[in-house]
């Protein structure tokens, strides 16, 4: 992996280790803020239009004001990749509320931009499948994408320990989405995943739209827990897993245990485009 040593913090491109937040900064005293996150394919940042216009849908619900456009972001990422050497990373873009005198008041936002050497999924998961478990639990303004992440951070000893690769959230009986995924199953050909109180991923919807193109049904609706026991094959899309297959939800096996076809063609149809991006 390469080093990271470049990144954007408030209007300048700077090292990592001279990059400092302020400690009455509202992201941290209020976690009051929002961030996007995204990858590069072949030295470019992908689908980045997609994920900036979500970030400026967060800001907007979170009464923040964008500090950047879409073209000064698309020339900032190609200075810092060329900065840092990098051709593949994932990219964290963060806005907060920044410095408050009075630790309540929004009053000069901090906003950084900072690319990560992410880990991936295990090589295995794609070939074998893997497994999520349950949790009762709706994100707090789903449609917006904040850095409150109190609830998944806390259940990641509890998933390391079910050797699960996810934590799929349930409320009144409705799968939901996953801690940092959405979820999606296959009933025979049409494919089906959640579309309300659940933060709609960049990847959701391209796959979404894969799916359309590979002429599957699709169905964005309520996904009840108990249609779990019908469906033939599932998987979870996010930026860093892209599809990734599962095969089990706590003890529930998903149709017969293995990666389905409709799965696997969705999972090359995805590999291909990247490759080409």
């Amino acid at each position: 992996m390469n080093e990271i040593k470049y990144c954007y913090l408030n209007g300048k491109i700077i090292t990592v280790s001279n990059a400092h937040i302020n400690l009455n900064d509202m992201g941290i005293l209020r976690g009051y803020g929002i961030f996007d996150f995204f990858r590069t394919y072949n030295g470019k940042a992908f689908l980045l239009k997609e994920h900036f216009e979500r970030f400026k849908r967060s800001a907007k619900i979170l009464k923040l004001k964008m500090p950047i456009s879409l073209i000064q972001l698309n020339n900032l990422m190609k200075n810092l990749l060329a900065e840092n050497k990098l051709k593949e990373c994932f990219v964290r873009m963060v806005l907060t509320g920044g410095e408050s005198s009075d630790g309540i008041t929004c009053e000069k936002p901090t906003f950084f931009i900072l690319p990560e050497n992410h880990a991936k999924l295990q090589n295995y998961i794609y070939s074998k499948g893997g497994k999520l478990i349950t949790y009762d639990y709706q994100r707090k303004m789903p449609e917006a994408k904040t850095t409150d992440y109190a609830i998944a951070a806390m259940l990641q000893n509890l998933r390391k320990k079910k050797k699960a690769i996810e934590v799929l959230y349930i409320k009144n009986g409705l799968i939901l989405e996953a801690t940092m995924s959405n979820f999606f199953i296959f009933k025979k050909n049409t494919l089906i995943t959640p579309k309300n109180n659940v933060l709609i991923g960049i990847t959701r919807d391209f796959v979404v739209k894969l799916a359309k193109k590979a002429k599957f049904f699709v169905e964005e609706r309520d996904l009840p827990l108990r249609e779990i026991k019908s469906v033939s094959e599932a998987f979870i899309t996010a930026t860093t897993k892209e599809i990734a297959p599962i095969i089990q939800i706590n003890d529930q096996k998903i149709g017969n245990g293995k990666i389905g076809k409709n799965t696997q063609i969705l999972m090359e149809l995805f590999r291909k485009y990247a490759q080409n991006y």
